[in-house]
C-alpha cells in the first residue's frame, strides 16, 4: 500500500522528467568487495559506481573505506562526496533497514537463493520518512541498489530545485508572471520532500 510520501516522490519524479529531462542523474552500482574479520570492529569496503548524468559519465572508486559494517561505509562515502555538491543531502539519515527474504521464489529445497527485498527507510529532516528498496538474490547487491536509488532521487530533487530558481529567476527579469507562477508550483512540490539551500 502506497504511502502519502510514495505519491509526493511519484509526482517530483515527474518534475524530474519536466525540467531536467535527458541531464537527470543515475547512479548504477558496478562492483563491491567486502572485508571483515571476527577480530576488528571495521569493515573495509572497495566499491565503485558510475553517475550517468546526459551524455556524461563519472565513475567513482573509493578503495578500502573503513565502516561499522558495509552499509556504514558505503552510506557514509557517497554522504561525504556528494554533499557539497547537493547541500540538501544533508538533511537525510537513514533509520531503518528492513531485509524481507522471499522464499516462495526459491528454487532450492534450502530456501537460500531466495530473492531478498532491502528496504532502506531514511528519514528527511521536518519532512518526516521516506522508503527505498530493491531486491536481488544478493543482500549486499540490494542493500548497494537502494542505497543508490535513495542518493540517486534526493541529488535528482536538488538539481531540478535549482534549475526551477534559474527558471524562476529568468521569468521574474522578463516580467512573465504566469509562467512564473507555473515554475512556484513546482517549486512546492519539490519542497515537499526535502528542504532546499538557495
Amino acid at each position: 500500500m502506497k504511502t502519502p510520501q510514495d505519491f509526493r516522490r511519484e509526482n517530483v519524479k515527474e518534475l524530474f522528467d519536466k525540467i531536467l529531462k535527458d541531464n537527470k542523474t543515475k547512479l548504477v552500482p558496478k562492483d563491491i568487495t567486502i572485508k571483515e574479520s571476527v577480530d576488528s570492529e571495521f569493515t573495509s569496503v572497495d566499491f565503485s559506481l558510475d553517475m550517468i548524468s546526459g551524455e556524461e559519465t563519472k565513475t567513482y572508486n573509493f578503495i578500502d573505506v573503513q565502516g561499522k559494517g558495509f552499509v556504514d561505509a558505503i552510506f557514509t562515502t557517497c554522504y561525504e562526496e556528494f554533499v557539497e555538491l547537493f547541500p540538501s543531502l544533508k538533511n537525510l539519515s537513514l533509520v531503518d533497514l528492513i531485509v524481507k527474504p522471499i522464499f516462495s521464489m526459491s528454487k532450492k529445497d534450502t530456501g537460500t537463493d531466495a530473492r531478498t527485498d532491502i528496504i532502506f527507510r531514511v528519514e528527511i529532516k521536518e519532512h518526516g520518512l521516506s522508503e527505498f528498496s530493491a531486491r536481488s538474490r544478493s543482500i549486499v547487491h540490494a542493500s548497494f541498489q537502494a542505497m543508490m536509488e535513495t542518493f540517486q532521487f534526493y541529488i535528482n530533487c536538488d538539481k531540478t530545485f535549482h534549475r526551477l530558481r534559474e527558471c524562476l529567476d529568468d521569468a521574474n527579469r522578463r516580467h512573465r508572471g504566469d509562467t512564473a507562477q507555473a515554475y512556484i508550483v513546482d517549486l512546492s512540490q519539490l519542497t515537499t520532500v526535502n528542504t532546499y539551500e538557495h
